[in-house]
């Protein structure tokens, strides 16, 4: 199981496909997934284990972490420009009470994300959980 981080321009309101035929769902899920490989390579995608995490925003506070407190692993959602500054304090948190290499390397991660987000501005910080 894992959570997709994903940095990318705000959606319109998605167009539900569920009168949709095999073959606009299928292309759609194509569509997806190049979106998600050119995403990966440019350094705007994250895959989170929720194993991994859960642990560590525990450790941290749990449900009083502003931001990451707050997140369902297993929904969608979007966070915007003005969830930065708490956004960053949450990672900041994670970071004061990870305990071993991989939990570093996941707050890492995070901030490199986080330090992209900030270098492009018109970006929102998607999330898709399983």
């Amino acid at each position: 199981m894992g959570l997709l981080l994903v940095l990318r321009a705000p959606l319109p309101r998605p167009k539900s496909l569920r009168r949709a035929t095999r073959a606009q769902r299928r292309a759609r899920h194509r569509a997806d997934a190049e979106e998600w490989a050119t995403a990966r390579v440019r350094g705007v995608l994250l895959d989170v284990s929720v194993q991994e995490l859960l642990p560590l925003l525990n450790a941290a506070g749990g449900n009083r972490l502003p931001i990451l407190g707050q997140l369902d692993p297993w929904s969608d959602g979007v966070l915007v420009r003005e969830d930065l500054p708490q956004l960053d304090a949450d990672v900041d948190r994670l970071g004061a009470v990870a305990g071993n290499d991989e939990e570093r390397g996941l707050v890492a991660a995070l901030k490199a994300l986080l330090a992209r987000w900030r270098d492009e501005p018109d970006l929102a910080l998607h999330w898709y959980g399983d």
